[in-house]
């Protein structure tokens, strides 16, 4: 045979068998990563595969939402695969693509915590201080220093696009629509129920902040303005391990805790105790002018000219709170990759509020004092809130199939609130001595039960589906007795709500391209009876929630993403309940049985880009409307009872509201030393309300800003300043003012292995924090001041206890020497 026929059937061989050949040599590794202790997935992990022996990376993913990873188009040959996440060990795991066996199936790769979790400073990475997943906004507050020794409302405080008034109430880029969850649940302390406070949940329990503002189908449609998810510290640490912390503020301020955790292979045990007692100074006053006709005091009947009243009315108070808090549950790691959590949270608070109130009414017209409403007024307020979450939790994955799952979970939270007030009063008018007594019982039952179902589809697809029922029925009573006038009010409303939901949703990745699309179903009954004066309402009304959500991944760490979803805001049972209030006979107060759901469209479109130096910026430009806005209206009447000019206040269904702007979030490091993280927004509100077929529209421009500065001036000595700012924002009848506030921490570690640490932190150093609002309407001009003592000054100290000595240096050492033992 010759050299040329030699060649020439060399390379017909060749190209004969390249097509099998290549396919022989074409494999793939798959797999699910999940936390070892929770069984937990873990999203948006780095996974690389190495070729042995030169260990050259070949391939790298990073794993969905449900921690799947895949893989592919490797060559034959022996890989080690390597999982490399923040705060965990690094995971690694040699592996074999044969003829016979080109596919690795690893099925669920369980990732152990890491070990340097053991200190709060000694770390191997930290997570910035605000990341972007593809639906929601996660703000790490583990280690704000300004909360320290608080409670979750001063921790949201620091939170881009949230807001905390002088009352608790939350609002999310100016809009009070705010559905919170505790660990994705709704829950009495959160006030999902309207009955609870967020200062029943303590700082020191809190790892994470969820900020919501498009959510997808697998969330409730409630909250107009989007959800606000606290995510609660869980430890990991094998053996028994605790925290122990006590403090004290100025003016009568103390606080004290425990947390232990023991785990010991598949078990888990985790319980806390948080003390509280609480003390604040408040101040107000009302400059009030309404235009009316109000009685004539020598025939006792209305006059027929308005009259013009002044009213100017200032309140001192001191509030006394004191609060117990416990969370006992555990973790089991049952068969065939199952988990199990069990938990209860009760909860048990206290309050007395002692307040003088100064009344001086004027009738401008006729020169004189008026009788009624003119009075000094001593209130002494005693309560009790009391509440628990019972909370179950299941977990279920299969590792011959990676990333489908399977979880249920359930919360029941029963809730009882008692209030009793009493009230002396001195009419000006001829020294008329009065008394009042009020007396308010709330007793509430909610729950809710949810199961889901993730299945991937393909490589990189995956389609979720789930059912939630959710329930809430409530029993308010309210007895009221006045000696001057002589009057006596009850009220027994009682309340049901049941919402049943189904939805479906669809995501994935194509490429660069991360989208998700889902469909949510919700249907809604509701029923309220007042049970004295017999008026009864139903309701029942059926509803689409459709979402979405795209993301493109650009070069050099840069995402652009937008999303869209519709909400509903329903209407609680307080602003249904048809009692007419007259406690305060100025001011009469009632509930609308009549009122609808709001609802709200909100698009979003979002950029987002990480630096070298882990500095990052986010830039989203958002646009909401809501219709059938639920507004308060406040008007001017006469009172048919007492024939006086009063101001009347109720809910009406009679606007609808717009806003559009932009919004920046950033971190950036400054120095090694020096670390600085801040938001701003600027937007525009247009309200529009309609009364008695005329149009008010009330708009303005928004801005808000907050600036986090973190000094390491040593490896054990941290200082962080926290300044906020908010411009006036409008509503129909009114706008809030301005508000700012700067706070100061110092933060100090010691002791053996850092295991002690103390903090000294000032909370509105400048003693400007304070709630002002403007109130207009037709005959209406009002002007009220609101200052809750806000400068505090709080010296906290923590003990760390748990694993400690060779061992856990060992274990650190060997974190540090990255031996890849990561998974379990």
């Amino acid at each position: 045979m010759s050299f040329i026929e030699r060649i020439t059937g060399l390379l017909a061989l060749v190209l004969l068998g390249a097509p099998t050949l290549a396919q022989a040599q074409s494999g793939a590794v798959r797999g699910t990563l999940l936390d070892a202790a929770t069984g937990q997935p873990i999203p948006f992990a780095s996974v690389v595969v190495l070729h042995l022996p030169d260990s050259t990376a070949v391939a790298d993913a990073q794993t969905t939402e449900a921690g799947a990873f895949a893989l592919e188009k490797l060559r034959l040959g022996s890989y080690v695969l390597r999982a490399n996440v923040l705060g965990y060990r690094v995971g690694q795991r040699q592996l074999s693509l044969t003829t016979a066996a080109p596919v690795a199936q690893l099925g669920t790769l369980r990732l152990r915590p890491a070990a340097t979790q053991l200190t709060e400073v000694v770390v191997q990475g930290e997570r910035p201080p605000v990341t972007t997943d593809l639906d929601k906004r996660v703000v790490n507050v583990a280690k704000d220093l300004t909360a320290v020794g608080g409670t979750a409302t001063d921790v949201l405080q620091n939170v881009p696009s949230v807001a905390v008034d002088q009352t608790g109430a939350v609002s999310l880029r100016g809009k009070s629509g705010v559905t919170i969850f505790i660990d994705g649940k709704p829950t009495g302390a959160a006030g999902g129920a309207g009955g609870g406070s967020l200062d029943q949940i303590p700082a020191s329990s809190i790892d994470r902040i969820e900020v919501i503002t498009n959510p997808s189908a697998r969330y409730d449609a409630a909250g107009s303005a989007g959800i606000i998810n606290i995510i609660l510290k869980k430890n990991q640490r094998d053996g028994l391990n605790g925290v122990a912390a006590a403090g004290v503020g100025t003016r009568n301020k103390y606080n004290t805790s425990l947390t232990l955790n023991y785990r010991r292979g598949k078990l888990n045990i985790f319980g806390s105790y948080d003390f509280r007692y609480d003390q604040r100074f408040t101040n107000s006053s009302l400059d009030q002018t309404t235009i009316g006709p109000v009685t004539d005091p020598a025939t006792g009947l209305p006059t027929t000219d308005a009259h013009t009243l002044f009213l100017h009315q200032g309140r001192d108070g001191l509030a006394t709170q004191t609060s117990h808090a416990v969370r006992v549950g555990l973790e089991y790691a049952l068969p065939h990759d199952q988990t199990l959590t069990l938990a209860a949270q009760p909860r048990f608070n206290s309050y007395q509020n002692d307040e003088i109130i100064l009344s001086r009414q004027q009738d401008l017209t006729l020169g004189q004092p008026v009788y009624v409403g003119t009075n000094d007024r001593q209130n002494a307020s005693l309560g009790r809130n009391n509440s628990a979450d019972f909370t179950f939790d299941y977990r279920r994955s299969w590792p011959a199939r990676p990333g489908r799952e399977l979880t249920a979970g359930a919360v029941y939270t029963p809730l009882s609130a008692d209030n009793a007030l009493a009230a002396n009063l001195r009419y000006l008018g001829d020294g008329t001595l009065a008394t009042q007594q009020q007396a308010f019982h709330t007793y509430l039952h909610q729950g809710a039960a949810q199961v889901d179902f993730t299945q991937p589809l393909g490589e990189k697809g995956r389609f979720e589906t789930g059912l939630k029922s959710t329930w809430q029925r409530s029993d308010n009573r309210y007895d009221f007795s006045s000696t001057s006038p002589a009057l006596t009010q009850q009220s027994v409303f009682l309340y049901q709500e049941y919402v049943q939901a189904a939805y479906a949703s669809l995501g994935g990745e194509r490429g660069k391209l991360h989208y998700q699309a889902g469909l949510r179903l919700e249907q809604t009954n509701t029923h309220g009876q007042q049970q004295l004066t017999g008026e009864e309402f139903s309701r029942s009304y059926l509803n689409l929630f459709p979402s979405g959500t795209l993301a493109y991944e650009l070069p050099k760490e840069r995402q652009v993403q937008l999303s869209y979803s519709r909400r509903v805001q329903r209407p609680n049972q307080g602003e249904l309940n048809p009692f007419l209030d007259r406690s305060d006979p100025l001011n009469l107060r009632a509930g609308n049985p009549a009122l609808l759901p709001e609802y709200e469209g909100q698009a979003e479109l979002g950029y987002q880009k990480g630096f070298a130096n882990k500095a990052s910026v986010a830039v989203t430009g958002f646009y909401s409307r809501e219709l059938q806005t639920i507004t308060s209206f406040r008007q001017v009447i006469t009172d048919p009872l007492t024939g006086n000019q009063v101001t009347s206040s109720t809910r009406l269904n009679i606007g609808q509201e717009t806003n559009y702007g932009l919004e920046l979030v950033g971190s950036l490091p400054l120095a090694a030393w020096w670390k600085v993280s801040g938001s701003a927004s600027t937007f525009r509100r247009l309200v529009r309300t309609t009364v008695t077929n005329s149009d008010y529209t009330n708009s303005n421009i928004v801005g808000t800003a907050r600036l986090n500065s973190t000094f390491t001036l040593t490896k054990k000595f941290d200082v962080q300043v926290s300044l906020n700012y908010r411009s006036p924002v409008v509503t129909a009848q009114g706008r809030r003012l301005t508000s700012f506030n700067v706070d100061a921490a110092a933060k100090y570690t010691f002791l053996p292995e850092d295991r002690g640490t103390l903090t000294l932190r000032v909370s509105d150093v400048f003693n400007t924090l304070q709630y002002n609002f403007l109130a207009y309407a037709a005959g209406l001009d009002s002007q009220s001041y609101n200052k809750r003592e806000s400068r505090v000054a709080f010296l906290n100290f923590s003990y760390r206890f748990g694993r400690d000595g060779e061992a856990a240096k060992s274990k650190r050492k060997e974190e540090k020497e990255d031996t890849g033992r990561g998974f379990e």
